[in-house]
């Protein structure tokens, strides 16, 4: 009798280590925090901004940038209102921000590209491109 409680005890103590082990990953997803910093509410300046081989900064003076939950967001300067999509993802182990504007013209137009998120924190983000050839860092800064 004692031989077989003790291996109906050892059967349920190893059912119940089995079943509370997984393979799940419940750590968050960092794009889902990326994305809730951009949509927090206010408004974003470029405060750096590198092309190639110059910092091209002033390009981006009296812009403002308004990101929204809905993937959109809106680039103002003087009462001109042009618009664009966002979005974050994971790629190749490093944390993007997807940038497309619906300019053409640049400024604007150089916004456009996959980056590289370097920092991202509720008041700065830091981006970079991923092109070692044509090196680009853009930062913004909430207002």
């Amino acid at each position: 009798m004692k031989q077989t409680s003790f291996w109906t005890a050892c059967i349920f103590v190893f059912s119940l280590v089995a079943v509370s082990c997984n393979n799940s990953d419940d750590s968050p997803d960092p794009s889902n925090n990326n994305s809730q910093v951009l949509t927090q509410g206010g408004t974003w300046k470029v405060t750096y901004y590198f092309d190639k081989d110059k910092v091209e900064t002033s390009d981006f003076s009296g812009y403002t940038f308004n990101f929204q939950s809905s993937g959109a967001f809106e680039s103002t300067r003087n009462g001109t209102t042009t618009t664009g999509s966002w979005q974050t993802t994971s790629d190749d182990g490093s944390q993007r921000l997807v940038i497309s504007t619906s300019s053409s013209s640049k400024p604007l137009s150089n916004l456009d590209d996959n980056w590289i998120i370097v920092t991202m924190t509720d008041s700065k983000i830091e981006l970079k491109d991923d092109n070692t050839e044509h090196l680009e860092e853009l930062h913004f800064e909430k207002l």
